[in-house]
């Protein structure tokens, strides 16, 4: 009964690492929640932000952002190929309602939600638009 109950339990945790590899490759690369480091507006100046304050998680082809120590966030769905990132439909949680990119743009998000990705590896994401750079460090 014993070997039993430790087979199921093997099974269960191996499908749930299988489960998240599924995730990673969804999402590739750029999955997981960051936190953003630094803003630069389009004349290079560093915008104030509160240090740890701003989080972009990626997860499946959903993004979500959310300010630290509130409730409420943002979930958009997003599309990442190479050194593109584009940022489309959004919903604001918990009121379940469709909301306008311009809304985003206390998160550094550009009103036409598209972005280059400059720097993407295990530590560091840069996303950089007409309207300035965004440093993140993975969370």
């Amino acid at each position: 009964m014993r070997k039993t109950i430790s087979i199921i339990l093997l099974c269960a945790a191996l499908s749930a690492f299988w489960g998240c590899e599924n995730w990673r490759e969804t999402a590739g690369d750029i999955a997981g929640m960051w936190q953003m480091t630094e803003w630069r507006d389009a004349a290079n100046q560093v915008q104030p932000i509160n240090e740890g304050e701003l989080y972009y998680c990626f997860q499946l082809r959903l993004m979500k952002f959310q300010t630290r120590g509130k409730n409420e966030y943002y979930l958009s769905y997003f599309t990442h190929k190479g050194d593109s990132l584009l940022v489309g439909k959004t919903i604001f949680w918990p009121a379940e309602e469709e909301r306008q990119l311009e809304e985003l743009a206390r998160f550094g998000v550009p009103a036409d939600g598209k972005f280059h990705v400059d720097v993407l590896d295990d530590d560091h994401l840069v996303l950089s638009s007409r309207e300035g750079t965004l440093s993140f460090r993975r969370y």
